[in-house]
């Protein structure tokens, strides 16, 4: 019975793709250089949703769309217009985080504190540099719960050495 766990259990964890992966490696750099060294990216999004297409930095804030898409059978998917945004921006050392959103909820998710609004769910993190930056994951649908969002936000963490 030990073994069948263990082997069920390392099963389980070599199915998991990192959503940061989907953004492909020559961009992801792109995007760190662009970032001064660091580049967040959620580690978890919703199912089925993926990096498309898009990415990038303007005025200092990092923008990542990621796009649902269903499956239409066996090998074949189709993109919807679902989508969730993933922002990076700059915060100053004397800013409240949780004041940034205009927080209605504070969240504990996977060790960090998530704040939730309506459509938005954020955590501020602070680089290997120093500066702090909010990490943003928007609701562009209008239909995720709070914890939907916290979720996908609570897995950001920095893989520019990645």
């Amino acid at each position: 019975m030990r073994v069948l766990l263990a082997v069920l259990s390392v099963t389980a964890a070599a199915k998991f793709t990192p959503a940061w992966t989907y953004v492909p490696a020559p961009l992801r750099a792109t995007l760190a250089a662009q970032q001064g060294g660091t580049l967040y990216l959620p580690a978890r999004t919703t199912d089925f949703y993926r990096y498309r297409s898009g990415a990038a930095v303007r005025a200092g804030i990092l923008t990542v769309t990621f796009t649902n898409r269903v499956r239409v059978h066996q090998g074949l998917w189709k993109w919807t217009k679902q989508t969730l945004t993933w922002q990076v921006r700059p915060l100053s050392k004397s800013a409240d985080c949780r004041g940034w959103g205009n927080a209605q909820k504070t969240l504990q998710m996977s060790g960090n504190k998530v704040y939730w609004a309506p459509n938005v769910a954020w955590r501020c993190v602070t680089d290997k540099h120093g500066h702090r930056h909010v990490l943003a994951a928007i609701d562009d649908t209008g239909r995720f719960p709070d914890t939907g969002l916290g979720f996908v936000v609570a897995s950001g963490l920095d893989v520019s050495g990645r």
